[in-house]
């Protein structure tokens, strides 16, 4: 995820003139970049993780509360059916 935003990545400048790529370099070593890249990428994940399993729990609990409320529709729509036959409604 933070790859595709190019947020490491080097400037134009840098690029250009070695003195700034080594500004770059020793700067991006003192601040330990690269490590919190990494565990920022990481967390980032783990909660992209959890938001899919929670959504999926929402969709199954969904999905079994219509399938009770289709089971309920049935048994009803069957109690009528023997009502009718036996001549009580």
């Amino acid at each position: 995820m933070i790859a595709k935003l190019g947020i490491k990545d080097r400037s134009k400048v840098a690029w250009n003139l070695s003195q700034y790529e080594r500004v770059y370099e020793e700067m991006k070593n003192e601040f330990e970049i690269n490590s919190r890249f990494k565990d920022i990428e990481f967390k980032l994940n783990l909660i992209q993780q959890n938001t899919k399993f929670f959504l999926q729990v929402l969709d199954s609990h969904k999905s079994n509360m219509l399938e009770w409320i289709i089971i309920v529709l049935i048994s009803f729509e069957c109690i009528l059916m023997i009502m009718e036959m036996s001549g009580m409604g």
